[in-house]
């Protein structure tokens, strides 16, 4: 049976799949990318882990699968499907707030509970991901995974906290996430699988606020940024800051942090801290943008999403 998609045609068979997709080159020269044939469809992720330990030649998880074609290969041999692997679940557990792998990015946005933690961070980060059409596929583990291109949820992860589950052959373990994109090589290794994501449900009085500056708004980042921050008595007693599209992997910036600690916040130390974050960080020069309008953008994020999380910017209007 044959089904025709965007990308190319895709036959599908028992058990197995030949994928063949190509694309067009920026000269214009037309490129085979995939020629894929296996698909697996795993029912649990001990058997997702299994099936890709198993499998011959280079393998992919797979959750919406919208950023395959970008992030593979050309010599892709295999993909494992997440779809039917039972991690697509939104819970509270034991203090945390825990996204399955395969939570859509839309299924984020409208959680009761995700909005909830740090004014709606999380929200307003999830809604900043492309379009609807791809919120509807691009899954929350796949946005982390996915970090050598500058998405928008792991600054907001990094502000946030959070912890990465992770399975493999010898189990399931944790990962702070901010080890995830520091030292990925010691902590991550391949055919590893990405099982959810825990946050910390803040206690006291926190705010949060993410900030992105692109192109255009559906764009992907040239600058972005997420911040938290912890009230006690008008002065920030904690404030969590990550920046994202500098580098190779979003950060935190813990320079600029200290700056905060202790604080009453104003205008005139949030612009501070925004012109600590330009000097503070190495950014890239792309297609999209150059260093130096990087440096520029990501200090105006970093400001702007600290005056959300302060409040300064419900004070202001």
């Amino acid at each position: 049976m044959n089904r025709r998609s965007g990308c190319g045609i895709l036959r599908v068979m028992p058990m197995r799949v030949r994928w063949h997709t190509s694309e067009v080159d920026r000269v214009g020269r037309f490129r085979a990318m995939f020629d894929l044939s296996v698909l697996h469809r795993p029912t649990s992720p001990e058997e997702a882990v299994r099936l890709f330990r198993e499998t011959e030649g280079t393998g992919l998880y797979v959750g919406g699968g919208t950023v395959v074609v970008p992030a593979a290969s050309s010599k892709l041999d295999f993909l494992v499907d997440l779809s039917a692997a039972g991690l697509s679940g939104i819970s509270s557990e034991s203090g945390h707030l825990v996204l399955g792998a395969t939570v859509t990015i839309s299924s984020l946005a409208r959680s009761l509970e995700a909005g909830g933690i740090a004014s709606g961070i999380l929200h307003t980060a999830s809604l900043s991901v492309a379009n609807h059409t791809v919120r509807n596929l691009a899954t929350v583990a796949g946005n982390v995974a996915a970090w050598p291109y500058p998405t928008d949820l792991p600054v907001a992860f990094l502000a946030l906290d959070a912890t990465l589950a992770v399975m493999s052959d010898a189990g399931e373990r944790e990962i702070p996430i901010e080890d995830y994109f520091l030292r990925r090589g010691d902590v991550f290794s391949k055919g590893d699988l990405i099982t959810r994501v825990s946050i910390p449900v803040p206690k006291g009085e926190v705010g949060g606020g993410f900030e992105k500056v692109g192109r255009k708004r559906l764009d992907i980042a040239i600058a972005n940024a997420a911040a938290t921050v912890r009230m006690d008595g008008g002065r920030i007693a904690d404030a969590r800051l990550a920046v994202g599209a500098m580098g190779p992997a979003p950060r935190r910036l813990p320079e600029c942090e200290a700056l905060l600690k202790d604080k009453v916040p104003t205008e005139k130390l949030l612009a501070d801290v925004g012109r600590l974050v330009e000097t503070t960080v190495e950014p890239r020069t792309d297609h999209r943008a150059g260093a130096d309008y990087r440096r520029k953008a990501v200090g105006a994020a970093a400001r702007r999403a600290l005056t959300r999380a302060t409040g300064l910017l419900g004070a202001q209007g």
